[in-house]
């Protein structure tokens, strides 16, 4: 299958947390060479439930490959000319999964973001048609053993945070009032950051603004969703692109995670222990405020989770169909 599309949702969905998604589109476009092909939304509510069959008809007929964000399809994909990924996928019940397959009987291939759902699938389906095809992080973010970044502050608190390791912090906050570090904040209804002393570093969210700061940051916790009640995945806890957010830029990062298939994939316990308890917390945070990270390490990690990674195993399900 020779790929002329990437399908995008951009237009239709411009929320700032799906640029990353975004950024992954157009590093496909330009390793592939091909064109974007951009979802269009029908307004008129009086035939929202013809959608799936409109978009159908409507879709590019060219060889084409797309992100899905979730396992609800809605937007006509199941063709025999286009490939998808579904990234959030938390189908648990052998009867759901069934179900789910059936929505793609026209698609050569399946791909799944996350290790651990790819080998439950093939536990159930033992489909040919499913791959597994791993989230990434942009080449423009790519570094080398002589990357360095300034670090102005000890640790950077943004997204989600993990409800435990939250509460690490703030006893860790209460022991050690000279840490410095940035949170993000709600002011007016926007999102916001300030700094240990309150004051504003930035006014907006944007990717740029948070990307700059986790450089500038020497720590940054990071959990899988799922673990301590923080998300409902029906069990599943994959690793998310944020951990090679961190890795990218420089930074310690202090974990909570389970053993499963994506976070041996991702090679997780290599980059630190389970923070158990609030003492290996306070180790860890303590060693990432006085040790530099290991630049030549964390770069000869990233060659294989940059999206040019993922292209080349995109190309070869491709070489296959």
């Amino acid at each position: 299958m020779q790929l002329s599309r990437i399908i995008t949702n951009r237009k239709i969905d411009p929320h700032p947390a799906n640029d990353l998604v975004y950024e992954w589109e157009d590093d496909l476009q330009q390793y592939f060479g091909v064109s974007l092909y951009y979802n269009q939304a029908i307004k008129n509510e009086r035939y929202s439930k013809y959608i799936p069959l409109l978009l159908n008809w409507l879709q590019t007929y060219d060889p084409a490959f797309t992100y899905e964000m979730c396992t609800y399809r809605h937007n006509g994909n199941n063709k025999r000319n286009v490939v998808p990924c579904i990234i959030d996928f938390y189908i648990r019940k052998p009867w759901q999964v069934k179900l789910w397959y059936a929505q793609y009987w026209r698609n050569p291939a399946i791909c799944v973001s996350s290790r651990e759902v790819y080998e439950y699938l093939q536990s159930i389906l033992h489909s040919p048609k499913i791959h597994h095809l791993p989230l990434s992080i942009s080449d423009r973010y790519r570094i080398t053993p002589d990357t360095r970044f300034e670090k102005k502050y000890d640790i950077l608190l943004a997204g989600r945070q993990n409800p435990v390791l939250k509460e690490f912090f703030t006893r860790y906050l209460n022991e050690h009032p000279d840490i410095t570090f940035v949170r993000r904040d709600f002011a007016d209804g926007k999102a916001v950051y300030v700094d240990h002393t309150g004051a504003y570093i930035s006014p907006t969210d944007s990717r740029e603004i948070y990307i700059t700061l986790m450089r500038s940051a020497r720590a940054c916790m990071y959990s899988t969703p799922g673990i301590d009640g923080s998300r409902q995945t029906n069990g599943f806890s994959q690793v998310t692109p944020h951990f090679l957010e961190i890795i990218a830029s420089g930074c310690h990062p202090l974990l909570r995670y389970p053993k499963n298939a994506d976070t041996d994939f991702y090679e997780l316990p290599s980059f630190g222990e389970h923070l158990a308890d609030y003492e290996q917390f306070s180790r860890a945070l303590d060693s990432a405020r006085r040790e530099p990270v290991d630049m030549n390490r964390y770069s000869r990690y990233m060659q294989a989770h940059y999206t040019s990674a993922v292209a080349d195993q995109l190309r070869q399900i491709l070489q296959r169909l």
